[in-house]
């Protein structure tokens, strides 16, 4: 259940942050809509619930009681728009439409909302037409003496003590935070470099946690956001590999952020030339050559942006012998960070799904990898690969006994990773308490081996 009440979220957290971008009836937005009224009609039959309360409060997702996540970065826009409505979370009722999820989104996407308390934000939603979404009540905790007795409205008497920590919404944060930049950057609006930063700072934090949680939750759900994907993905691998490395924390947020932002140069490029499935001609091949440049003339009007961060954007196709783009002076000296960046984002490349190609086993990438003389910093990728192994965390492999396992971490060999248990070796799903930990470096495992690394798991025991 808690997946689902994850997903829906997501989904409005996503409608939120697309339809301060587009227009109400673009197709991005629509969609949104349109998938979270399918698992809310799913949570309502599932649940035998009238209401689907959301709570939020002092930066925190909360349902039945409980924290989802514990972080103010998750879904921030979601929560912004809860504050700026003075109330406590939303009541999504039984029978709501998908017209009361359009009004909902063009409600949050109001540059200023002239309402100074709850009822005021009830009113607003009544006057819009909004009939089975209701504005909650502020909460108020009777624990802490203040407001005793307060009527708490849609939190019946709960409260937020603990925490479920979520990687679903941590990744939607991560996802949606590029997206505005991306999304502002080519409006010629104002991005919030800050905002990045302080979602780089988590992304470490969770990245030291568990890289294997980060990596599995980054997907393409479709290819006009598979860019968005792509810093995500560029940025999680720099950063779990340069602290595994050792670099300094503060190194690490800025690699981050600078992981993040470093393709914004892409916003200004054409659909048509970004999205094409056949080969670029040479006309397209220097647009797409061009966004360094772009992105950096982006980045130099924005207040808080480093120079780790316009090095990454510059620096992150010159290759290691100084070739590449954009062209370089002979004197110019290659930063650690971008020569990892630089890393990332060709393994990315080659390992990720395109409109053009599908995805390739990390074996293949690391062979073209190093075979490309001149094209790396050599003991950076000795060191990405070590780090990231055959079968890189968050990943899903079939072993030599028909188990399916999701990779955690690597091993002392790199085709010997740690691994949780997902199916049985009759490809029946697992639930979560019957999971279970193999170590294929433990010497007990020996006639154990990965048989196949699963490129497109679907869960469940499936795979495309």
């Amino acid at each position: 259940m808690i997946q689902t009440i994850d997903s829906i979220i997501m989904l409005l957290s996503k409608g939120i942050t697309n339809r301060k971008l587009y227009h109400s009836a673009h197709p991005k937005v629509e969609s949104y809509a349109v998938e979270a009224l399918a698992l809310l009609k799913k949570y309502f039959q599932e649940s035998g619930s009238d209401e689907l309360f959301i709570g939020a409060v002092d930066g925190f997702f909360v349902f039945e009681g409980r924290r989802i996540f514990g972080s103010s970065v998750i879904g921030k826009q979601f929560l912004d728009f809860a504050a700026a409505l003075h109330s406590g979370g939303f009541a999504l009722q039984k029978g709501v439409t998908l017209v009361d999820l359009r009004k909902f989104f063009d409600i949050s996407a109001t540059r200023e909302i002239e309402v100074s308390r709850v009822a005021e934000s009830q009113t607003l939603f009544k006057q819009q037409g909004i009939e089975k979404i209701r504005v909650a009540e502020p909460y108020a905790d009777t624990a802490g003496g203040g407001r005793q007795g307060r009527r708490k409205g849609a939190w019946d008497g709960y409260r937020s003590e603990q925490g479920t920590l979520s990687p679903t919404l941590f990744f939607q944060e991560l996802f949606d935070t590029v997206a505005s930049a991306h999304g502002n950057a080519a409006l010629n609006r104002e991005v919030d470099v800050g905002q990045t930063r302080s979602v780089s700072e988590f992304m470490l934090r969770y990245i030291q946690k568990d890289f294997a949680d980060v990596m599995q939750f980054i997907h393409y759900p479709d290819y006009d956001s598979y860019t968005v994907g792509h810093s995500v993905r560029v940025a999680s691998l720099a950063v779990y590999v340069g602290s595994r490395i050792g670099w300094p924390e503060k190194e690490m947020l800025g690699i981050g952020t600078a992981g993040l932002l470093h393709d914004i140069g892409k916003c200004k490029i054409p659909d048509a030339i970004l999205l094409k499935k056949g080969r670029l001609n040479d006309a397209e091949f220097a647009v797409i050559r061009d966004h360094p440049r772009a992105g950096v003339d982006l980045l130099l009007e924005l207040p808080g942006t480093t120079e780790i961060d316009l090095a990454a954007c510059w620096g992150h196709h010159i290759r290691h012998d100084g070739g590449g783009y954009p062209r370089q002076p002979s004197w110019a000296v290659h930063h650690p960070v971008t020569a990892l960046l630089h890393i990332c984002d060709v393994f990315e490349a080659l390992t990720a799904a395109r409109p053009y190609k599908p995805a390739m086993e990390p074996q293949a990438a690391y062979s073209i990898m190093l075979t490309d003389r001149g094209g790396f910093h050599p003991g950076l990728l000795a060191a990405f690969i070590r780090m990231v192994g055959l079968y890189p965390p968050g990943t899903y492999v079939r072993l030599s006994d028909r188990r399916v396992g999701l990779v955690k971490s690597v091993g002392r060999e790199i085709d010997r990773p740690g691994l949780t248990i997902v199916t049985s070796a009759y490809g029946e799903p697992l639930d979560e308490e019957e999971r279970y930990l193999v170590d294929l470096g433990d010497e007990a495992q020996n006639d154990l081996a990965v048989n196949q690394l699963i490129l497109e798991y679907q869960g469940e025991g499936q795979e495309s």
